[in-house]
């Protein structure tokens, strides 16, 4: 069974855009040849919360894709970590709901309500 995964990753800003081009059909690249492709979000160049290597600026992409095997996710993680121009990345297996499932809480047991009005205070 295919499990969704949710990857993000932050690519260098000051790279050319021809070389942040280049790395994001790359690995856009490895995740087809490896499962399905969902959806390839451009979120485009931004300001990072904190400095990351003396950067404050990455482009930011997101992939959602299908994959069967954990070695998918194991190679594309392999070849973020190889590639210079990446800052960070964060791989997740995405909950289609965006919230954590739930399971049946057991209903607490209700205290014996025997009419106390007749005590006196």
């Amino acid at each position: 069974m295919a499990k969704l995964y949710e990857t993000v990753v932050l690519v260098d800003a000051n790279q050319e855009d021809a070389v942040i081009e280049a790395s994001i059909k790359k690995f856009e690249t490895l995740i087809a040849n490896g499962g399905e492709i969902v959806r390839v979000d451009r979120w485009g160049k931004r300001r990072i919360a904190y400095e990351i290597q003396g950067r404050t600026h990455a482009d930011y992409t997101v992939y959602y894709y299908n994959a069967t095997k954990g070695s998918l996710v194991s190679e594309l993680e392999r070849m973020l970590r190889l590639d210079e121009t990446i800052l960070r990345f964060l791989t997740v297996v995405d909950n289609p709901s965006g919230l954590p499932p739930l399971h049946p809480v057991d209903q607490p047991e209700l205290v014996d309500d025997r009419d106390l009005s007749d005590k006196e205070d």
